[in-house]
């Protein structure tokens, strides 16, 4: 049978969708551990999550760093002797410091957890974070500030990060050269015996999970060395801030960098799905809007899309692009009316039908594999949800109607409501 290549695919229509949910155990001491078994190959995925983010820090870039010392060594094995025992087993482990939490992730065979996981908790229990270590990793950290400062794309994000949310929140708030100066080995220290040595938050391990699995994570784990997590008291106060229009002048920009938006919803708001559909087809994916007219059409820029960032106490919504500062107004104009398009229009009936069927198939490849699977339930765990919230977001974006889309971006969309933030050269 010969391909006709002239003829796309037909789409299928999702009408249902199962969800291989985590297990939820205790391990002897109390530590919360989920599992979720959906391998055929023995790799395992386990991930330590602390509350080490940066809503807790004292001082600036101190949970970075704790998190990056981490991997420095410890009385008993050097970083490299570490890196050097877990390679034997062709494992590895990462950490990640984000704003809500202190992460650990290691990466192995099934076969080999019970070889690599007292590693991981020597890291845990005995870290002794050198300082000539820590003084390389700052010099690093204030070249890559240095490097970031010269591009457009950092220095918008950061101005319009700070504008919505304030430069005070953890939403808002960036490391100067002097902060990361300022770090000392004792803040370390300290930080590192307050969030990662007081409670581990949870455990998940994802891929070829079976009881041996956890029976083996709970001899690691579940002993008097390491305690359930205490839930710390944390406040977020969002800004209440006004929009405005930021310029900021780099006189050797070739092009600017623009970003555009506003403070939105996170996932507990129960507008948000629904947003997720309206912003795909203004920005969020190759057959949006922006990218039709500003790209395609008008050829302005090379790229230019929107998004929503949530996070578990705040979120915004986006447009950003770069575009040469001689077109920076012309594609500035373009965006108001893609915005004012949504307003004003009722989106068609293919157009929409095209988002959903895209919107539905990326969630699907969001949840193919084990590894997929858990980044979904860490969304859960963030933001306190149910796997009924996957289901529920299916069902949502198939009966949405471009009506109630119109009537989502007069609420959300409004030119008064949004900030403005170009880096350029007029």
């Amino acid at each position: 049978m010969t391909l006709n290549r002239k003829n796309a695919p037909a789409i299928i229509e999702i009408k249902s969708i199962k969800i291989k949910e985590a297990q939820e155990n205790e391990l002897a001491n109390g530590i919360k551990l989920f599992s979720i078994n959906a391998s055929n190959e023995e790799v395992i995925k386990l991930d330590l999550v602390f509350d080490a983010g940066i809503k807790v820090q004292d001082y600036k870039s101190q949970a970075n760093f704790t998190s990056k010392m981490l991997s420095e060594g410890t009385s008993k094995y050097s970083a490299a002797e570490l890196a050097e025992k877990l390679d034997y087993f062709g494992a590895y482990f990462q950490t990640k410091s984000t704003t809500e939490e202190g992460i650990i992730t290691l990466y192995c065979l099934n076969k080999h957890l019970n070889s690599c996981l007292p590693f991981i908790v020597e890291i845990l229990t005995d870290s002794i974070f050198p300082k000539n270590d820590l003084d390389i990793l700052k010099k690093n950290a204030i070249q890559n500030l240095k490097v970031n400062e010269e591009r457009n794309s950092f220095l918008v994000r950061r101005s319009f990060n700070q504008a919505i949310f304030g430069g005070e929140s953890i939403y808002g708030s960036y490391s100067t050269e002097t902060d990361i100066e300022l770090v000392s080995q004792d803040q370390v220290k300290v930080f590192y015996q307050n969030h990662y040595q007081k409670g581990i938050k949870y455990i998940l391990v994802s891929g070829f999970v079976n009881n041996e699995t956890i029976e083996i994570i709970n001899s690691n784990f579940g002993t008097e060395s390491f305690t359930k997590y205490n839930n710390l008291a944390y406040n977020y106060v969002g800004n209440e801030i006004k929009p405005t229009d930021l310029y900021i002048n780099k006189s050797n920009s070739v092009q600017s960098a623009i970003r555009i938006g506003r403070r939105l919803f996170n996932r507990n708001h129960p507008d948000f799905r629904e947003m997720q559909l309206l912003n795909l087809i203004l920005g969020g994916y190759f057959g949006s809007r922006l990218m039709k007219n500003i790209r395609e059409e008008k050829g302005l820029t090379y790229g230019i899309y929107s998004a929503i960032e949530a996070y578990p106490f705040d979120a915004c919504w986006y447009i950003d692009t770069e575009m040469n500062n001689d077109l920076c107004e012309t594609g500035i104009t373009e965006i108001y009316k893609e915005l004012d398009r949504l307003r004003t229009e009722t989106i068609g009936e293919k157009e929409l039908k095209t988002a959903k069927n895209y919107v539905l198939g990326s969630f699907l490849r969001s949840i193919d594999g084990p590894f997929s699977l858990a980044d979904r339930f860490k969304i859960l765990k963030d933001f306190d949800l149910e796997y009924s919230y996957f289901y529920e977001f299916i069902e949502t974006i198939k009966n949405t109607t471009a009506e109630r889309l119109k009537e989502l971006a007069n609420l959300y969309f409004k030119e008064q409501d949004l900030t403005r933030v170009v880096v350029g050269s007029k």
